[in-house]
């Protein structure tokens, strides 16, 4: 990788809505998705099936957190998420 910095586009181009990195489709929008889910485990105002759909939702895209290094730099407040990304990790090393 370069020093130089990294711009968005150069990651996931203009116009496309996803990359593959090492094998794993990386879709726009991936990051933030995650973190939205976390706000609904977190709302007290969610109800149980939003908490179960975010739940698995935030199963789905760890993949792709885990493929574009979040993990390396970030440590999750909300133990369920860090607990989610961990096990995509450790599941990426086999």
């Amino acid at each position: 990788m370069s020093n130089k910095a990294v711009l968005p586009e150069d990651i996931i181009a203009d116009g496309a809505d996803h990359t593959v990195i090492n094998g794993t489709k990386v879709r726009k929008g991936s990051v933030a998705a995650f973190i939205a889910n976390i706000e609904i485990l977190q709302n007290p105002n969610s109800s149980t099936e939003d908490k179960d759909n975010a739940l698995q939702t935030m199963k789905e895209l760890a993949p792709a957190i885990v493929t574009v290094g979040l993990h390396h730099h970030v440590t999750f407040k909300n133990k369920q998420a860090e607990a989610i990304i961990q096990q995509a990790a450790k599941s990426q090393l086999v």
